[in-house]
């Protein structure tokens, strides 16, 4: 079958969110583990669900999101890639689709599969694929009525695919196969938006400020004495999904109406630049409150 004609019928089979990460020279456990699935999650299983789902192809472990989206994180996938190369191709009707190949620790290459111009192809490599995705199909119109647009995601599919040697198999999510609960919280650090863009100098303090001002945040809801939680601010993260506190943090992860904006400030916290850590933890505080600071 033609690539195209057959990453378009895996994309229609995925649905309307999903992402796919090819990992290099890992087995299907340790791709779970490098996107962050909690390990007593891994286990085979028959109906994947909201799981993600690992196999082998070849020289690389392809774990497959059904409407996840973890995978497109660049900041994960950085993670994932050290020591070796990833790469991601993340479909989302709700957002841009995304096409993102990371070496070692580093973005090489990232861009939107259905506007690839290179203004807005970014990393430290944004013209190692030129050559490929102009072929494939993947290029910015030439005009209003040019649409290059349509079958981005299988294009951008069949891309990974020449890149990697190892195609989707039809019964990617019908067969049994390794899966787990992912939870990129725990792998790669702060996020560009969790943290505050201030305008101004920030206020001093730093580290110190921070962590006061965290404290307060888990006074105000009740879990200053969570196990662990003090512990890891006096001693600095990263969290461990498998410490104390880190199944503390999986608790709040489940709760994010609740908790969702103090997660996000404890991993930004934790991060060892202490303008991050500030930036962090004035990101959730009302515009009053900051202006107390600022």
């Amino acid at each position: 079958m033609d690539d195209l004609l057959y990453a378009q019928s895996r994309v229609t089979a995925l649905g309307n969110a999903w992402c796919l990460t090819f990992i290099k020279g890992v087995d299907e456990r340790s791709a779970l583990l490098r996107m962050g699935a909690y390990p007593d999650t891994i286990a085979v299983a028959p109906d994947v669900q909201d799981r993600a789902v690992a196999m082998t192809l070849g020289k690389w472990a392809l774990v497959i999101e059904p409407r996840g989206v973890a995978g497109g994180d660049h900041v994960l996938l950085e993670e994932v890639s050290r020591g070796t190369e990833a790469l991601s191709v993340l479909r989302d009707d709700q957002a841009t689709p995304r096409f993102t190949y990371a070496l070692d620790g580093a973005v090489a290459v990232a861009f939107d599969p259905a506007y690839p111009a290179p203004e807005l192809t970014w990393g430290t490599q944004p013209d190692m694929l030129a050559h490929l995705t102009r072929a494939i199909g993947l290029r910015e119109p030439d005009g209003e009525d040019d649409e290059t647009w349509r079958d981005a995601e299988a294009k951008a599919l069949v891309l990974a695919q020449r890149l990697t040697n190892a195609r989707v198999p039809a019964d990617a999510l019908t067969a049994p196969r390794l899966s787990a609960q992912l939870e990129p919280w725990f792998v790669g650090g702060v996020r560009p938006g969790d943290l505050l863009r201030a305008r101004g100098p920030l206020p001093a303090g730093g580290r110190d400020l921070a962590l006061t001002l965290l404290r307060e945040q888990a006074a105000k809801l009740g879990i200053a004495d969570a196990p662990g939680l003090s512990k890891t601010l006096s001693s600095g993260g990263p969290v461990r999904v498998e410490s104390e506190l880190g199944r503390q943090v999986r608790v709040w992860l489940a709760e994010p109406g609740t908790y969702g904006a103090f997660t996000t400030a404890l991993r930004g916290v934790l991060d060892p630049d202490p303008d991050v850590a500030l930036r962090a933890a004035l990101r959730p505080l009302s515009p009053e409150e900051r202006a107390t600071y600022l």
